[in-house]
């Protein structure tokens, strides 16, 4: 990141400081939406139920749209943002499931972008072979 890069960003953060807790949510969620954009690990569907747990207890939802770096869960529990999760994915191509835990990054009305953590890099890793070998598996080319 270059000098001017540097001092966008102190800007940025400037101003985001001073915003109420309200808008800071919201703004962490447009240029979340924008990121989408520039994603590190490409973006596959998946649809599969999941068993997670944070600190308020076990929770049910719905996984959605994953890469090797986080997950969209469709759930009807409250989370706040930078809430940690543990989580437990399992693939049609992989025998054994996927233990990762990350944070959450994202709230909309029907779920939470999650974020797999640092912690969870080793299976983060294998992670992207797998969803790109499940999305083979569920969606073979020519069909």
């Amino acid at each position: 990141m270059g000098k001017t890069d540097t001092n966008i960003i102190e800007e940025l953060t400037s101003l985001a400081e001073r915003l109420p807790e309200e808008k800071e949510r919201q703004l962490l969620s447009l240029i979340a939406s924008w990121r989408e954009d520039v994603r590190r690990s490409p973006r596959e569907s998946y649809n599969e139920l999941l068993h997670f747990s944070s600190s308020k207890g076990a929770h049910y939802g719905h996984a959605r749209d994953i890469s090797g770096t986080g997950v969209f869960v469709e759930t009807l529990a409250d989370f706040e943002l930078g809430e940690q999760v543990s989580l437990e994915l399992t693939f049609i191509s992989a025998p054994n499931p996927v233990r990762l835990t990350g944070e959450v990054v994202r709230k909309e009305e029907d779920g939470v972008g999650l974020r797999f953590d640092q912690q969870s890099q080793d299976q983060v890793a294998k992670l992207d072979d797998i969803i790109s070998q499940h999305a083979l598996i569920m969606h073979p080319p020519g069909r």
